[in-house]
């Protein structure tokens, strides 16, 4: 059975990235076209999830709002990783004082409800940031401002793995012949705790998808006219009681997406577990 679910898992992100992807050189015009003549069609071999209030194909509009929902949450990913292995290496390798304060920060920055914070720096940064193009801002404002409430864990495994790994002989070596301290800490510790930071890393794919999907539902993400799953999930929402294929294809799409990623990096660190038992 886990095996049906993880190659289930598979084809369906191979089919959403494939399509995706293809919306990129072949730009759907059912997705940005009103249509008064196809407005509020419900499922059929010509439209596969309708229509919706202004006559554009349901299906192409999920794809185009996968290209944003999928970048945030990537970027995202990217930017709390860097912050968090950043400032968990930096404090386990220098311990005492400085790594009680940092823990303390992190422990603070976490008591700090998530949304509050990211609410709070996306408003702040769309202001602040240089950008004429206020789609740009809104943009990068939703990155940092996601990024900036999912380093944490990440920040807390790699201080952990730093620890341990710098008593290790071979980095006490490293120490003796005179490496520096960056040096150590990206040549001789980094790759031994890599696999473990990568599948941190994509485990906040998943998490920042969804949360950008649920800052675009309530207001404080992209804005139409672009498209993001969870702009599709609030138009949806609002007639649900008349025309619930707006809401549950979106969303639909949106819980396979996030459940395929979770399935299948479940089984890379079942794998990534395995090999190293098996070494040991």
């Amino acid at each position: 059975m886990k095996k049906f679910f993880l190659k289930l898992a598979i084809a369906f992100l191979w089919l959403l990235f494939a399509l995706i992807g293809l919306s990129y050189f072949w730009l759907p015009s059912g997705a940005v076209i009103q249509n008064i003549d196809f407005v509020l069609m419900k499922p059929s071999w010509a439209h596969i999830f309708g229509t919706d209030v202004l006559g554009r194909d349901l299906f192409l509009r999920v794809l185009v709002g996968g290209r944003i929902s999928l970048w945030i949450g990537l970027f995202s990913a990217l930017l709390s990783s860097l912050f968090g292995f950043t400032y968990g290496a930096f404090s386990g390798w220098y311990e005492g004082r400085a790594d009680k304060i940092l823990m303390r920060g992190c422990e603070l920055f976490m008591a700090v409800p998530s949304f509050v914070l990211v609410a709070v720096l996306c408003l702040s940064l769309e202001s602040l940031l240089p950008f004429e193009n206020p789609d740009v801002r809104t943009f990068v404002g939703l990155c940092f401002g996601i990024s900036a409430t999912h380093w944490m864990s990440l920040a807390r495994v790699t201080r952990g793995l730093v620890l341990e790994y710098k008593r290790r002989p071979f980095v006490e070596a490293a120490i003796a012949l005179g490496g520096t301290r960056g040096h150590i800490v990206l040549h001789h510790i980094l790759p031994n705790i890599k696999k473990t930071l990568l599948i941190l890393v994509a485990l906040q794919i998943p998490t920042t998808i969804l949360y950008e999907s649920f800052m675009s539902f309530v207001g404080l993400g992209v804005h139409p006219p672009f498209a993001s799953w969870g702009i599709l999930i609030r138009d949806g929402w609002r007639s649900l009681s008349s025309f619930p294929h707006l809401l549950l294809f979106p969303s639909l799409v949106l819980f396979l997406t996030v459940w395929s990623f979770h399935i299948v990096l479940d089984w890379v660190g079942g794998r990534a577990d395995q090999r190293a038992n098996q070494k040991i």
